[in-house]
């Protein structure tokens, strides 16, 4: 097997180097569902939102990757080595459809962890009435979801795309829920409730329920989150 090359420099990538996930893309999540025929088959090859890097340009490529997709986190680390700081152009937020793309891509895995085989990943769709005080004021009562899930003979994970809309029209908030059910123990749920209007949001969004499993402790440290409100 020969050894990676950089995918900033060219530089063939030693022990010191790594292969470094950004923000998936949605045209990401479709070449794992192309390849992965139930999440069954492995693909061959590096997923299209990885990149090698060399010991160079790794530390810089890891910051960059908690916050861009592979083009524009590649594009900011040649500025970088160009002598342009490029951590005064990283927000300290995520936006909310790239957290959603991350939990998406993560559904497989929280599979694994639930000691599951053979799991398939269902997408649904459902309009409800949510409360005034769950909603924006001047926002629409009636609410989309677009759920997608796994679930296996232990547990069961779902992810929630929540979208409230203003009466007058427009999307006044899109909220992202994930959690999980089981009959052997605890549950847990984590929500990210951006501001309305905003499309991004921070740990200071972020609320929980229970205590995430390993997994979901691992997604929010690498993306740089923290539930600061806890729920009942």
């Amino acid at each position: 097997m020969s050894t990676p090359r950089c995918g900033v420099c060219g530089a063939d990538v030693t022990e010191a180097g790594a292969l470094v996930d950004f923000l998936p893309r949605e045209s990401d999540l479709s070449w794992h569902e192309q390849w992965s025929d139930g999440y069954e088959v492995t693909p061959s090859g590096e997923a299209p939102e990885a990149a090698w890097l060399c010991r160079r340009h790794v530390d810089c490529g890891r910051l960059l990757a908690t916050r861009l997709d592979i083009v524009r986190g590649l594009v900011l680390l040649r500025e970088a080595d160009a002598g342009v700081e490029v951590r005064g152009q990283l927000a300290t937020t995520i936006g909310i459809s790239e957290w959603e793309r991350v939990l998406r891509r993560a559904l497989p895995d929280f599979a694994i962890e639930i000691g599951s085989e053979n799991v398939e990943i269902d997408e649904d769709w459902q309009t409800s009435y949510w409360e005034d005080s769950e909603i924006p004021a001047g926002a629409s009562n009636s609410v989309e979801c677009t759920s997608w899930g796994v679930k296996g003979d232990r547990s069961m994970v779902n992810i929630d795309r929540t979208t409230i809309y203003w009466r007058g029209g427009g999307v006044a908030r899109t909220d992202i829920h994930i959690g999980s059910i089981t009959p052997h123990a605890p549950g847990w749920s984590v929500w990210a409730t951006p501001d309305a209007g905003a499309d991004r949001f921070g740990s200071e969004h972020l609320s929980v329920s229970g205590e995430p499993s390993p997994l979901m402790e691992e997604l929010l440290h690498r993306y740089g989150l923290k539930a600061t409100r806890v729920r009942p």
